[in-house]
């Protein structure tokens, strides 16, 4: 019994707060299917009420009756949702739109490293079939996307820094890191450097293909009429990097489809407002969104991990800043490079703790000054070590 008293009075301790949140979220209509449509797009929009909850989202199985259960969703936060309302509905360009009124419970407590925010930067996009590009001539399309995920990560500020887009195809092939390639981890930490980045995001566009029909007498009577709303494909592989080891942290696998309301012989522009108001760039839209959330919810809990860029005296300046969140009185930690070869000779990233503190004595923009504590042994300190965030 008094287990359970104890228990109670934890969560009574607990910092929730509980409010409704109004959210509109949407999805594809397929084979004309507006019930899976429907409960894709209430999924979408309780998400997004959940991010605004301050919560993280990775995914949500089901709804039932209009309340949902702590097995049918994951979350990567102390938050739930116990109830929800359909106010209001609209189709439009084969796409259903819903607006959502959820009642949430959210623990505010958060976490140490979710204070501060990570730098990350994005690489180009590549094609894994290009070929797939000819229907509208959406070549550019892994540019566009790529600048998409760009612009929509640098909404979150509170989680990330987004240091720089690079408009340049590099040929990501992550299982080189898998057999061993260490020239490509390297390549991977001096990218990092150059961007002066703790992370790094690649992808590829693996499918972008139209569904082709059936084969048969209908497209001899009617050539080209499925061209009128054929489904396109939209299947997106991505490569999360810590830049600082040059370790491939995830690389979550996106697939979806949409109608494609465009023309046969039509030029489409990936960057036109046209084309993001379609309704497979909405889907694509909805894909990015999914993304952001899951960037989120896997990195804003992390402590950001700052590179010791000079030294004078006692004085080490470090790369990150005021746009990070960090302010006088912070305590970091060293880590200095002690990299090694395997007897197999692969290379393994490895940092050694050094004892002692370093406090945060002066904050600029983008970066910072540490001084050291009593009794901390300062002079192993190299340009290139680490401080991370205690």
């Amino acid at each position: 019994m008094k287990r359970w008293i104890i228990l109670l009075l934890c969560l009574i301790s607990l910092p929730l707060q509980a409010a409704w949140y109004k959210t509109i979220g949407s999805a594809a209509i397929i084979n004309n299917d507006e019930e899976y449509a429907r409960q894709q797009a209430i999924q979408d929009a309780l998400r997004q009420a959940m991010l605004k909850a301050g919560a993280s989202v990775s995914s949500i199985q089901k709804l039932s009756n209009g309340a949902l259960t702590r097995d049918d969703f994951q979350i990567r936060a102390n938050s739930e949702v116990r109830q929800y309302q359909l106010l209001d509905e609209e189709i439009r360009d084969a796409r259903i739109f819903v607006r959502v009124r959820s009642y949430i419970v959210a623990d505010r407590s958060g976490c140490s490293g979710g204070l501060y925010a990570k730098d990350i930067s994005l690489i180009r996009f590549n094609w894994q079939h290009k070929d797939d590009a000819r229907y509208g001539q959406i070549y550019q399309l892994d540019r566009a996307v790529t600048r998409a995920l760009f612009d929509r990560l640098g909404q979150q500020r509170q989680v990330f820094v987004t240091r720089s887009w690079l408009d340049n195809n590099l040929g990501v092939e992550p299982g080189k890191i898998q057999q061993g390639d260490s020239d490509f981890a390297r390549q991977i930490q001096a990218l990092a450097v150059q961007t002066d980045s703790q992370y790094l995001i690649f992808g590829s566009i693996v499918d972008a293909s139209l569904q082709q029909p059936d084969q048969g007498i209908a497209d001899n009577i009617f050539p080209g009429a499925w061209f009128k709303t054929p489904l396109r494909r939209f299947t997106l592989q991505l490569y999360l990097y810590d830049g600082l080891t040059g370790q491939l942290l995830e690389q979550p696998f996106y697939q979806t489809q949409a109608n494609w309301t465009f023309d046969k012989e039509a030029v489409v522009d990936p960057i036109s407002q046209d084309f993001w108001q379609s309704s497979y760039g909405m889907e694509i839209t909805s894909t990015l969104n999914r993304i952001t959330e899951e960037l989120k919810g896997r990195l804003q809990c992390e402590r950001p991990t700052a590179r010791i860029i000079r030294i004078d005296g006692l004085d080490y300046h470090i790369n990150l800043g005021k746009t990070n969140g960090l302010k006088v009185g912070d305590r970091f930690r060293i880590l200095h490079k002690a990299d090694f070869t395997d007897v197999n000779g692969q290379e393994h990233a490895l940092r050694n703790a050094a004892a002692g503190t370093m406090e945060v004595t002066k904050v600029y923009p983008e970066n910072a000054v540490l001084r050291p504590l009593s009794q901390y042994a300062a002079g192993n300190i190299q340009v290139s070590d680490l401080a991370e965030l205690e």
